[in-house]
């Protein structure tokens, strides 16, 4: 992250909040309107990494859940930079990256905006979406790692 640490310097003065530095994997983490968000720098690129939730048990209403997180990713694709992704733990998170080249504060503060809307639109969509509604859901043995 060395090379957008001045980049988060700024960041953090400009928003007065303790300074935000990468940990010893090289990743910062912080919470923007109870969003947690994880930034890091891996091939040029600037990443952010925000947790949906875990996904549930492969029954009706884990594959409703999942089906809900795929009709909002549907709807928000032609507008938003970000995905919906699974981590190797079985969390569902929100996934989204930049070139980290010549990134500027006031492009970070952008994408940092955008992101935890974006997050915070999942949220509501997946909590509007637990309540079942009768749809055809793809069988568990697809939903299954």
């Amino acid at each position: 992250m060395t090379g957008l640490s001045h980049v988060f310097e700024e960041f953090s003065r400009r928003n007065r909040i303790e300074p935000l530095r990468p940990d010893n994997e090289g990743r910062i983490r912080f919470t923007a309107d109870d969003v947690e968000v994880v930034c890091f720098e891996r091939f040029g690129r600037l990443h952010l990494v925000s947790p949906l939730g875990p996904v549930p048990e492969p029954d009706a209403a884990g594959r409703e859940w999942i089906a809900g997180l795929l009709r909002h990713a549907l709807k928000r694709m032609k507008h938003g930079r970000a995905t919906p992704a699974l981590t190797g733990t079985g969390e569902a998170v929100l996934y989204a990256s930049c070139r980290a080249a010549r990134l500027s504060v006031h492009d970070l503060e952008a994408r940092i905006e955008e992101h935890v809307n974006a997050s915070e639109q999942y949220r509501r969509a997946l909590e509007s979406d637990a309540a079942p509604r009768p749809t055809r859901v793809p069988s568990p043995a697809i939903l299954r790692p």
